[in-house]
């Protein structure tokens, strides 16, 4: 019923290998954690990572048969290559998913953990003329704290693991400079839901973010007391975020 696709970086372009392996071993048992079963991880690769699921029937790593990307000294340009190669891997994988009959596919970055709720949703609620939805609430945490930040507006703005769509949908979300826009929600213009509960967790600061690192976190989160319009800010983000301790929401979402 759902096919879930993990775009994987190539290990030439991974800073820690073994660190990455790691992670996305966290992320695929999120999702074989799922209250239903009737779902299928994809994970898009170039090499295997070093997983404890190979064996998994769940689980197919779809090895990809273009180059890998390679990357230049520009950050900008690794940028750009880095988010090409994934939307190339994951239009590879939704047409493998809409050859192999899955009427929707979910897209997870391999670093993101999600709920066990969400195969259950999909399969009660599928229907021909729902396109899909997407995520607007979910959980941001940083590796090593012991609390996360529940967003309750605009997850699908930062994360990418955030749209459960149809797989003949999923290049009309992949633009001309073959970025994919996990933020757009209207599709062949018709709005995509909402998910009703918090769907996944954007995990910040783990070293494989494509984009979000130390500085940049900081250049967000930074304010002053003493600056109206940064007295705002904080005003907006107690209206959008509740802290949430993550012993809370561990078994859901197997992190």
């Amino acid at each position: 019923m759902l096919a879930f696709i993990i775009p994987v970086q190539s290990k030439a372009t991974t800073p820690d290998w073994h660190e990455f392996s790691c992670l996305l071993n966290r992320c695929i048992n999120s999702i074989c954690n799922q209250n239903n079963t009737n779902f299928k991880v994809i994970v898009a690769c170039h090499e295997i990572p070093e997983t404890n699921f190979k064996n998994d029937y769940r689980v197919e790593f779809l090895q990809m048969k273009f180059s890998p990307p390679i990357l230049t000294h520009l950050n900008q340009e690794n940028l750009i290559v880095k988010r090409a190669d994934k939307s190339k891997k994951l239009k590879v994988a939704s047409e493998h998913a809409l050859k192999m009959g899955f009427p929707y596919v979910m897209t997870v970055d391999s670093d993101d953990c999600i709920s066990n709720k969400i195969c259950d949703f999909v399969c009660k609620n599928a229907d021909d003329s729902v396109k899909g939805w997407y995520i607007n609430k979910g959980y941001l945490y940083t590796e090593g704290k012991k609390y996360s930040f529940l967003n309750l507006k605009n997850f699908n703005e930062v994360c990418g693991s955030c749209i459960i769509i149809k797989p003949d949908l999923i290049e009309l979300l992949i633009d001309d400079l073959l970025y994919f826009n996990h933020e757009r929600t209207i599709v062949n213009n018709e709005k995509l839901k909402p998910l009703p509960f918090p769907g996944a967790v954007y995990s910040m600061l783990n070293g494989n973010n494509i984009r979000l690192d130390k500085k940049e976190l900081k250049k967000r989160t930074e304010f002053n007391l003493f600056k109206i319009r940064d007295i705002k800010t904080i005003i907006r983000r107690l209206k959008k975020y509740r802290i949430m301790p993550i012993k809370i929401i561990k078994s859901e979402f197997s992190i």
